[in-house]
């Protein structure tokens, strides 16, 4: 152990100043890694060298400098704050000596599972050795073993993780349990923030700027949101970053879900949600996604009626093509896992027992992605990503293995659940037959209407849609599905609900009709809205329609407003 240093006092007094707490009243605390770079300069950690080790030569002085500068920053840092607090300085030259970069942090307990414990290398944790008591940094052998356990806890604070972004992989983040996460935001325990799933966990966080490169606001969002100066202003220019935490605890389901995610990140459609990246904390795995401020159907509440100009109907358009060339991205995806068939959720079996049936998946769609929960909650708009307008942009979300596998249970605050029946599942599922990717075309077409719906009547015209198919279907449960079954003896037939039919002749009907609408109306009702699996149009060929829609909008302004 060496003297206390002035230099070296004063830098750890900077360091201190800048730390952050996380969680929020946790007492427990991160300094950002650019603090860290910022006052640990080749002058700084030279001078606090030199005070320390005043019988070092230049060359000596000179070459440790170099070597912590460049090799052992973080690690200098915790040797530093260990000093400041425990009144010696350690031997910081002894235990760089011993060959400890910052590669090796975090330091690991040897022997991992005894109280009596010294530190080595990171990587010791794979250590074979049956006896480890050797395996220690030499350089700490002598130290006492509450300074070992002092130091074990205070290097944490140095080293919250940096999650960066790679242009060709999505990057897996393995942190130790003792982690401090670099959140500046963080509403994991508020009231009324988490959303909770069958199969996950959601809520939003900021991280902090030097800790993260994955994301970044577009130009016109953060002029927006920094109109006015204040302290709060600089936090609403951080984005804002979802955190999707699995229920599940294998690393099987981890796997198969980050496997789709990944690849189809890595596709880089616009209108599919961009996975950010992962990371295992605490035995449960978590994936991260730019936080929308809004799904599509609080969109449309927001956005009560649709201004008839160009620029607004022909945003709309364009968002539904976008949306369907995500669902013919999705739908061309080969997954690595096949997608086997699977029951209900046992939430929505219990509440409408008809809905208890086995999904049977067509064995020749096995390997096909399929979406499986479509639904304005599951797509979501962004008007703050780079490279997109203030106008906004909409994006399929909720993309996750379990959404391909199962029939989840809604949210009990899910509007779009009445008694338990999915409004916008096809009727494929109650009537037993084999589930395709034609599922996703059924549950695209009832959005695809509500969405002309809202293009022309609005919000209200939603909810009168919505109204409107309300009846008591043959299990004596009120539902506002687009299809209604009925028996012939035994057997189980479907049509679509005739509300349904009327609603869109309804539309056809309506002072903003155009040209437009009429093809968008007839592309619902002939090739998409079909009972048949084998009648519903691929998601290629609406693709292709779609975007012949969009070309003669663009150009043609009677087309399209009529």
């Amino acid at each position: 152990m060496s003297l206390p240093s002035n230099a070296a006092e004063n830098l750890a007094r900077k360091l201190k100043e800048k730390k952050l707490e996380w969680p929020p009243r946790g007492n427990t605390y991160f300094i950002p890694i650019n603090e860290i770079r910022k006052h640990l300069k080749k002058d700084a950690v030279r001078n606090v060298l030199h005070e320390i080790y005043p019988e070092l030569d230049d060359r000596g002085l000179h070459s440790a400098t170099n070597h912590i500068c460049t090799k052992a920053l973080k690690l200098f840092a915790i040797l530093i704050l260990y000093g400041s607090n425990q009144g010696p300085y350690p031997n910081i030259l002894d235990i760089i000596d011993s060959k400890v970069t910052d590669e090796d942090l975090p330091l690991a307990r040897v022997p991992s599972h005894s109280p009596n414990y010294t530190l080595g290398k990171r990587k010791h944790k794979s250590c074979p050795q049956e006896h480890e008591c050797e395996c220690g940094i030499r350089a700490l052998s002598s130290w006492r073993s509450h300074d070992i356990e002092d130091l074990s806890r205070d290097q944490w604070l140095v080293l919250a993780p940096v999650f960066k972004s790679y242009p060709d992989r999505i990057k897996h983040h393995i942190l130790d349990d003792s982690t401090i996460m670099p959140y500046i935001g963080d509403k994991e325990n508020e009231e009324g923030e988490m959303r909770e799933g069958g199969y996950s966990e959601v809520w939003r966080v900021q991280i902090h700027p030097a800790h993260q490169s994955l994301f970044s606001l577009s130009d016109s969002s953060v002029r927006r949101k920094s109109g006015k100066k204040s302290r709060k202003s600089h936090a609403s220019q951080v984005p804002k970053i979802a955190v999707k935490r699995l229920i599940s605890r294998k690393s099987e389901d981890f796997e198969k879900e980050n496997d789709m995610l990944s690849k189809l990140t890595l596709k880089k459609d616009p209108h599919l949600i961009k996975l950010l990246a992962t990371y295992k904390f605490k035995n449960k795995y978590h994936f991260l996604f730019p936080f929308a401020k809004l799904n599509l159907r609080e969109y449309w509440e927001k956005n009560s009626l649709l201004k008839w100009e160009k620029t607004e109907v022909l945003w709309a358009l364009e968002q539904l093509l976008g949306l369907a060339s995500a669902l013919h991205v999705i739908h061309e995806f080969k997954t690595a896992y096949p997608l086997g068939s699977d029951r209900t959720d046992p939430e929505v079996s219990r509440r409408r027992p008809s809905m208890n049936v086995r999904m049977k998946v067509d064995k020749e769609e096995e390997t096909f992605g399929r979406h499986g929960d479509l639904k304005p909650e599951n797509i979501l708009w962004f008007d703050n990503l780079e490279d997109f307008g203030p106008t906004g942009i909409l994006q399929i979300t909720d993309l996750g293995l379990g959404r391909f596998h199962r029939l989840e249970s809604r949210s009990r605050q899910d509007p779009t659940t009445i008694n338990g029946s999915p409004t916008y599942v096809p009727p494929e599922l109650v009537l037993e037959r084999l589930v395709s990717r034609a599922y996703d075309i059924w549950s695209f077409a009832c959005i695809f209407l509500e969405f002309i719906t809202w293009m022309l009547d609005g919000n209200t015209g939603i909810q009168d849609f919505a109204n409107a198919r309300l009846v008591v279907a043959h299990d004596t449960v009120l539902d506002d599905l687009f299809y209604t079954v009925y028996y012939s003896g035994s057997e189980k037939f479907a049509t679509v609900r005739p509300q349904v039919t009327e609603w869109i002749q309804k539309l056809r009907k309506h002072r903003r009709y155009s040209k437009m609408i009429r093809d968008l109306l007839d592309l619902v009702e002939d090739r998409m809205l079909q009972v048949d699996t084998a009648d519903r149009i691929r998601s290629g060929e609406l693709k292709s329609i779609l975007s012949k829609i969009v070309q003669r909008a663009q150009s043609n302004s009677t087309y399209l407003l009529g």
